[in-house]
């Protein structure tokens, strides 16, 4: 493998895991090596690597004799998906609440609006973003990216619901949970963050399952 090709061997990875993620590929929608290949102007060697790396995060399947697809979505998995996170993101969170400096927290004020985000990817992104930067704030590195990974796949959860929910979720009362989450945070108040982030998975999890439950495409 030459050096030159390594980033473009990632950069496949990457632009397949996002599109993944961002529903751009559509849960149980077709992959096939060639048509990624020819799309990234690759041979097929580093489109099976990427594929491989996706089957081992559950993003990708394969299916006996019909090759690879994206990852289904169900309601089971998105269950379980929410329980790990509970526990993982609110671990990460206390540990942070202790343990980072100073200036890592007072940086968590960026997050007490919504606003400018609208170039940036918008609501989902400024939600990603905001949890992701608690979970990068955990000394203990292991839980920091297992908690990171799970918030990443919640995005394709997210944008599922999104776009079958009959009320969107008020951008400003979530706002304000994450300003109290916040407020805990800078407080070093770890039993607080920990009952806050854990109400506020929570309701996520009531509101997001709840519109998945009507996605006809969700077993």
């Amino acid at each position: 493998m030459s050096a030159s090709s390594e980033p473009r061997r990632e950069d496949v990875y990457k632009r397949l895991r996002d599109e993944i993620l961002s529903c751009t590929l559509t849960p149980g929608q077709p992959l096939y090596e060639r048509e990624i290949a020819e799309r990234f102007s690759l041979s097929k060697s580093p489109v099976r690597d990427a594929l491989v790396r996706l089957q081992a995060e559950r993003l990708v399947i394969v299916l006996p004799r019909v090759g690879y697809r994206v990852a289904p979505v169900s309601l089971s998995d998105a269950e379980d998906l929410f329980d790990y996170r509970a526990l993982m993101e609110e671990a990460a969170a206390r540990r942070a609440a202790e343990a980072a400096s100073d200036a890592d927290l007072e940086a968590l004020d960026r997050f007490r609006t919504a606003k400018g985000w609208e170039k940036k990817g918008g609501f989902v992104a400024y939600n990603r973003s905001f949890h992701l930067a608690l979970a990068a704030l955990c000394p203990n590195k292991r839980i920091a990216l297992a908690a990171s990974d799970l918030i990443e796949h919640f995005d394709r959860l997210v944008v599922m619901s999104v776009s079958v929910m009959e009320k969107p979720r008020d951008s400003q009362a979530l706002v304000e949970e994450h300003g109290a989450i916040i407020d805990a945070m800078q407080g070093r108040d770890a039993r607080a963050v920990g009952k806050l982030l854990s109400r506020h998975v929570d309701r996520a999890r009531r509101r997001v399952i709840g519109a998945l439950s009507q996605t006809p495409i969700i077993p």
